[in-house]
């Protein structure tokens, strides 16, 4: 009886104690009424007693930046009661001043008290200078469309602050492209009598368009310590910058195709492998060229157009680009590597170079330029072996007879003579049958040989594999079969077959001296040749005498 008794009194003693348990409150502060803008202040929710889910803030964001957050639980037994404490700490900004009352704030099933806040503006400017401020300055005030403006900005610290974050100045009103121009730099001015340290920062703002450009603001943030008082996490903006950008301008009438390049300054400069005035037959002779440009992206400068006269062709490798970023802004680069192969010899000249600029400093175009170069053009050497001379022959001719020998002699001659007429007209005829009648196989004087069409095997061979090198060589070696006065190079070559193999050569010879990337094709080289070849053979098959086939 004692026992039930017991138990009934320990049952009603803990649904007293569950039930104080189970009546949480809850309240929001904060740590200050008033405050100025771009000051930040704590925002406190505290809960006592169980509660289930975290603070719902959607209504305060719309007018406060949350900054930090943390969240704190104690549980325990005070006094002989269950205790349990929950609180949740916000860090808040406001957007802007203003009079606020913080709305009711959800957790679980609670709601907290509204808090009203007050948000001062900023002290009035004055001859003492404020601890913390940020300037703005941009060069050159005048600015075009794709030109380069550098904008410094200054932050001037006169207090310790920590855990500090600058943001870059904001560009609106406009497309354009901002690079930050290396690292930031740190000096101390005097500024009214107070001592501050500067944080100094550049920034490469390219506009791409004319119209109003508004820069700024930057955004300062940190933990402000001041010697007195409490530390406290405040925000500071910049000015604004308003860039007034101009179109581009017209190139003049004499530059109808010039691009537009707004730069401060551009130069062509040029290397040759050595400075020999001397070209040979091709034989190819490595040039580089380069563009430097102060004020322009790597990305804006143009490809140059090189020109191609007669007798000498010019072949590019991929351009290099590069820049180096200096205080003053961007220094770009553009070099392209090339071989320059003479084609015939004799003199040849390689004409001017020119590249038409925008100078935003004189606010006029110019025209960066190289010299003309002339060249003396050496035959290769394998032409250049002498030749047997026709004048030879006469001489032996012209040996001295006796006058009595005279009239028997020149029987002799013309009885000789119309037997070599007689024989060559004969030759005439059955050559006739097998000889090609366009101007190329014409110049061999007589049906190909078993040479020629062993060599252009090579040649058909070398562009199965891919091999660029082993089809140049072949080539050469069956033009020297084909041709009496064979061509000692791929573009003199070119220039004595009709298309598409003369293409197809200029492909070849652009291919291995223009170090063009990947692997090279010859199926398009071959099928030319062949389709050369076939026409050569429709030409030149005769009923009596069938064309030998080309494999053996």
């Amino acid at each position: 009886m004692v026992s039930r008794r017991l138990a009934v009194l320990f049952l009603v003693a803990l649904g007293a104690f569950v039930a104080h348990a189970q009546q949480p409150s809850i309240v929001a502060s904060v740590d200050r009424p008033v405050i100025h803008d771009n000051e930040s202040f704590t925002y406190t929710i505290r809960a006592e007693g169980s509660v289930r889910g975290d603070p719902e803030l959607g209504a305060i964001k719309q007018q406060f930046d949350v900054l930090a957050s943390s969240s704190e639980k104690r549980v325990g037994i005070v006094n002989g009661r269950a205790s349990e404490m929950t609180t949740w700490t916000f860090e808040l900004m406001p957007k802007k001043a203003g009079e606020y009352t913080l709305p009711q704030v959800r957790v679980g099933a609670l709601q907290t008290n509204t808090v009203a806040l007050r948000v001062t503006p900023p002290p009035t400017a004055s001859a003492v200078p404020a601890d913390i401020f940020i300037e703005l300055e941009a060069q050159p005030s005048t600015a075009y469309a794709q030109s380069q403006v550098v904008v410094t900005l200054r932050l001037f610290i006169g207090v310790s602050t920590g855990r500090a974050t600058l943001t870059q100045p904001e560009i609106t009103g406009g497309e354009a492209i901002i690079e930050k121009l290396g690292e930031d730099s740190q000096y101390s001015v005097d500024r009214g009598g107070r001592a501050f340290v500067v944080r100094e920062r550049r920034y490469a703002i390219f506009p791409q368009q004319a119209g109003r450009l508004t820069v700024g603001p930057a955004t300062f943030e940190a933990m402000v310590i001041p010697d007195r008082g409490f530390s406290r996490v405040s925000r500071f903006r910049s000015s604004t910058l308003e860039l007034a950008v101009q179109p581009a301008v017209p190139p003049p009438a004499s530059l109808p195709n010039a691009v537009w390049l707004p730069a401060q300054r551009i130069a062509l400069s040029e290397k040759w492998s050595d400075d020999s005035a001397d070209l040979t037959v091709g034989i190819p002779r490595s040039r580089q060229v380069t563009i430097e440009a102060d004020g322009l992206l790597e990305t804006q400068l143009p490809e140059l157009v090189l020109p191609q006269p007669a007798g000498i062709r010019q072949y590019a490798d991929q351009p290099e680009l590069s820049h180096d970023v200096t205080p003053e802004g961007f220094k770009s680069k553009r070099t392209v590597n090339m071989a320059v192969i003479a084609q015939t010899p004799g003199s040849i000249t390689l004409p001017k170079l020119e590249l038409p600029w925008f100078n935003v400093k004189s606010q006029a175009w110019e025209i960066a330029s190289l010299p003309e170069r002339n060249f003396a053009v050496a035959p290769s050497a394998e032409s250049a072996a002498p030749a047997q001379s026709s004048e030879g022959a006469p001489a032996v001719a012209q040996a001295t007879a006796p006058r009595s020998a005279f009239w028997p002699a020149t029987s002799a001659v013309l009885a000789l003579g119309w037997l070599a007429t007689a024989l060559a007209w004969w030759r005439s005829v059955a050559a006739r049958r097998v000889q090609a009648p366009d101007k190329h196989a014409a110049r061999t004087g007589a049906k190909r040989p078993q040479s020629e069409r062993k060599r252009l095997a090579d040649v058909f061979a070398a562009c199965t594999a891919g091999d660029a090198d082993a089809a140049r060589r072949a080539l050469l070696a069956w033009a020297e079969a084909r041709f009496a006065a064979p061509p000692r190079s791929l573009g003199a070559l070119a220039s004595e077959l009709p298309e598409p193999a003369a293409h197809e050569i200029l492909a070849l010879e652009a291919h291995i001296y223009g170090a063009a990337p990947g692997r090279w094709d010859g199926r398009a080289l071959a099928a030319a040749l062949k389709e050369l070849d076939a026409a050569h053979a429709r030409q030149t098959t005769g009923k009596e005498e069938p064309l030998l086939p080309l494999y053996r």
